[in-house]
């Protein structure tokens, strides 16, 4: 059945748990062709501190973070002329445990990697790709399983590839093209598989005449293509996730189509793709981002974009249920693509959600299934680009 769990609060309180990433490119580069790149939060959650790491003033790269409770820090982790698309964030649970992983589009279309065993500590930076490699924000995920601790980067190339590269720590950096010239044409999403089969990369990325492509392979194999909709059906970044619960193995496609619809794809291991249009036209102005819930209720799908007249719109549905819509933030709110995490703990089913405001603030939201969503603004006007 049809639910309305959230609503909209009128007053905003310091908000933790999540990790993000956020930044528009400073530079007229494009991925599509269709106009400069639009930025984009990637969110998730780590321990019950919050991360978030953004494209600062003078394509710098800054990081806050939070604990429940506490107020925001701030630190910058690279200098002016240093970054130029939205930083992508990733906390490790193994391998170092804790470590966190930044990746960013750097000077000249270079790809870089920055990475500090805690937010205050010594960064290091480490360039994964010279100049004239990378022409997207990049997507990062960091194994946990086969092999553990791999941080696994992707990104759209030179001439529109479909760039892949891996490394273990310690280790230096390893390319692989996954796709080659004209196959990619936005900033590509990565999750690596736990189960079904366990340590498989699924990558999904925006393909040619607005098509939607998805990649996987399992380490030391070739990579598989499938088609998931053809020409003119996706107009945006998508996002993945690949569900641990209900039903096991499942993968989630997400992305902004024709119109403005927000269309939602998913496919079991060897089954075709399912599509299902969540919101109709006009409703979605952003790539959309999804999170899958193993609690509260296990197996429930949330998805959050920019609306019309840039608002901030979320949507939630258990599997084969109507999607429920909920307007987080309204008209003048939002002015990125947001993103979205649900925790495990700390507290358990709390969604939080990350977006750049008016005025290029940063803005954060929060609400357990049942309470008001709250707002936070993490860093003032002129802050985050």
């Amino acid at each position: 059945m049809q639910r309305h769990r959230f609503t909209v609060p009128a007053t905003a309180i310091i908000a933790t748990g999540l990790v993000a990433g956020m930044a528009l490119a400073a530079h007229a580069a494009t991925t599509s062709g269709r106009g400069p790149l639009a930025p984009r939060v990637d969110v998730a959650v780590r321990n019950g501190t919050a991360y978030i790491a953004t494209m600062g003033p003078h394509n710098s790269l800054r990081l806050y973070w939070a604990t429940p409770g506490s107020p925001w820090h701030k630190v910058s982790v690279a200098g002016a002329g240093t970054t130029f698309s939205e930083p992508a964030v990733a906390v490790r649970a193994t391998d170092p445990a804790h470590e966190i992983d930044i990746v960013a589009e750097g000077p000249s279309h270079s790809l870089l990697y920055y990475d500090a065993s805690s937010p205050g500590g010594k960064w290091a930076r480490t360039k994964i790709a010279g100049t004239g490699t990378t022409f997207s924000a990049p997507a990062i995920a960091v194994r946990s399983v086969d092999p553990t601790g791999e941080a696994d980067v992707v990104a759209e190339g030179a001439s529109h590839t479909l760039d892949y590269y891996f490394a273990t720590p310690g280790s230096p950096w390893t390319r692989t093209v996954v796709a080659g010239a004209g196959s990619t044409f936005s900033a590509p999403s990565i999750a690596v598989r736990t189960t079904d089969p366990e340590g498989e990369a699924d990558i999904v990325a925006e393909g040619p005449s607005d098509s939607l492509d998805y990649y996987d392979a399992v380490p030391s194999a070739l990579w598989a293509k499938t088609v998931i909709a053809g020409p003119g059906t996706t107009f945006s970044r998508p996002s993945v996730a690949v569900r641990s619960v209900d039903p096991t193995g499942e993968a989630d496609v997400v992305a902004e189509g024709a119109s403005h619809t927000l269309d939602y794809y998913i496919a079991t291991p060897g089954s075709p793709w399912t599509l299902t249009v969540v919101a109709g036209a006009g409703s979605t102005f952003s790539a959309p981002s999804i999170a899958v819930r193993t609690t509260d209720p296990e197996g429930e799908a949330d998805i959050v974009a920019e609306g019309p007249s840039s608002s901030l719109d979320y949507y939630d549905a258990v599997p084969s249920a109507l999607w429920a819509k909920t307007v987080i933030a309204g008209a003048g709110s939002t002015f990125a693509g947001p993103s979205v995490a649900v925790r495990a703990g700390d507290p358990t089913g709390e969604a939080d959600v990350a977006a750049q405001g008016r005025s290029n603030t940063l803005d954060y939201y929060f609400a357990t299934p049942g309470s008001l969503w709250t707002r936070t603004v993490v860093a003032g006007a002129g802050t985050t680009f």
